[in-house]
């Protein structure tokens, strides 16, 4: 059984690993921005990023983080023109090949949308290559609205998609109300 929880510190290695190894199996390298260094060092800085793993017993087997420091989301404000909301980028999505199709990003895209309203963020940014059907699929999944294509600053093009707090929040309850009417 997987356990879904925070990565330490100690295991910045393991994400390292991971991401080598998911940029060796994709089909377009562009499809994902390579971590620099930088994000590395950040990944384990609550202030600037928080990131979440999936794991298989020790072996980290997938990924995503919330991007909450300026640096991390003042180009997609500026792209958006929301300068004064405040906003969260969920991104670094990597699973493993052999565990793929098994729900590990839905769970942790929850869990780090949970936490991103905990947090009092008012808009979750997300993106993905256009033409990255998988990332865009879950994206779509979460009823993010999709804003426009852009290219990043290191000259990535993404699709960007945005989703309200707000709107997650009555999704999920209209989702609870819906099982609890199958349940019963």
């Amino acid at each position: 059984m997987l356990e879904f929880r925070r990565i330490l510190e100690e295991e910045s290695d393991k994400i390292k690993s991971l991401s080598d190894i998911v940029m060796n199996h994709l089909e377009r390298k562009e499809f994902f921005i390579p971590f620099s260094e930088q994000v590395y060092k950040d990944m384990f800085d609550n202030d600037k990023v928080i990131a979440y793993g999936a794991f298989d017993g020790d072996k980290l087997v997938g990924t995503a983080q919330l991007f909450v420091a300026e640096d991390y989301i003042k180009e997609v404000k500026s792209t958006l023109n929301i300068d004064n909301s405040k906003i969260v980028d969920l991104g670094g999505y990597l699973v493993l090949p052999e565990y793929r199709n098994q729900g590990i990003i839905k769970k942790l895209q929850t869990i780090l949308l949970d936490l991103a309203k905990e947090m009092d963020f008012d808009y979750i940014a997300i993106t993905a290559h256009p033409e990255n059907v998988p990332s865009n699929a879950a994206i779509k999944n979460l009823n993010a609205e999709f804003k426009k294509i852009f290219t990043t600053s290191n000259g990535y093009e993404r699709n960007l998609y945005l989703l309200g707090t707000i709107s997650y929040n009555l999704i999920n309850q209209e989702l609870a109300k819906m099982k609890n009417i199958i349940k019963n």
